[in-house]
């Protein structure tokens, strides 16, 4: 297997020489040779039936799809080296955490499944030896007595108005457009966030690094199915420590990339960091066919 290059933002993206993604400008990450197949994800609850509003253990190890032995090393990914979404099925609930990995390679984490039902969880990674990629799994709380399809969201696209979605989340005054501004499936568009203090109406001006990028954003279909796991295209400079990262601070407006595989209704959640508090707020909105 020869020597590849990838981007950790665009995994389709190889290249048999190192440089930059010609999406994002990201630099391509040295990956070696690879195993191209899906490496397994077990997860271990304890308790072994999760109940809600209480504390929940999470395990997760990842194993090599050829001998089957637990990976023990993981390429860090916007700083992490595991990135997992909890999503109920309804998408009402919705948590991006970060499991710590364990001498064996394990990763663990104890967290709360807010109320009873199904949950989608999403494990997003790099291992060591294979490709960027994404393990789909469930969990439902004990006692649960709701069905699986019946939980799952409507999704009621947003009002637009003058060609952008508003939402107030914690004091900030978020508007989306996106560019070119008619959304269907098939095409790649940027979503294009600006932030307003709510109170006096001003631009933000305290804008932090999260997690090294300026902002993530998660988009889900209605069905769950579609993943799409989208990060700024302005990146931050190269090489900071931790410390250095916490004494940026960003513009008003952060412009995402992404790319719509089908019709579907689907859910945006994107995460910004002002001052000390994440916020995390969420749209719906509708991609149809292409007429």
């Amino acid at each position: 297997m020869p020597t590849a290059w990838t981007c950790t933002m665009h995994p389709e993206i190889q290249s048999p020489d190192p440089g930059v993604c010609p999406r994002c400008r990201m630099k391509l990450t040295r990956i070696g040779q690879v195993e191209s197949r899906d490496f397994p994800v077990r997860i271990e609850t304890s308790p072994a039936a999760p109940a809600a509003g209480k504390p929940l253990r999470l395990r997760f190890t990842v194993y090599h799809p050829e001998h089957g032995r637990p990976i023990r090393k993981f390429n860090l990914l916007h700083d992490m080296p595991f990135h997992l979404f909890i999503v109920s099925q309804d998408f009402e609930s919705f948590a991006h955490l970060h499991p710590d990995l364990q001498r064996d390679g394990s990763l663990v984490l104890t967290t709360t499944l807010p109320k009873p039902g199904y949950y989608q969880v999403y494990c997003d990674f790099f291992p060591d030896g294979g490709m960027p990629q994404v393990a789909h799994e469930h969990l439902i709380t004990a006692g649960f007595r709701g069905d699986l399809v019946g939980s799952r969201p409507t999704l009621e696209p947003d009002p637009v108005a003058e060609g952008r979605l508003t939402r107030v989340v914690e004091g900030t005054r978020f508007e989306l457009s996106f560019e070119p501004g008619k959304l269907y499936a098939g095409e790649e568009f940027a979503l294009r966030y600006r932030l307003f203090d709510q109170e006096s109406g001003r631009p933000i001006e305290d804008l932090h690094p999260y997690l090294a990028a300026w902002g993530h954003t998660l988009i889900l279909s209605a069905d769950g199915t579609e993943y799409l796991h989208s990060h700024p295209t302005e990146m931050l400079p190269e090489g900071l420590s931790l410390a250095a990262q916490r004494q940026l601070k960003g513009g008003a407006e952060v412009v995402f990339e992404t790319f719509f595989p089908r019709p579907s209704r689907y859910r945006i959640w994107s995460q910004f960091q002002r001052g000390e508090r994440l916020i995390t707020v969420a749209f719906n909105i509708d991609v149809p066919r292409l007429q």
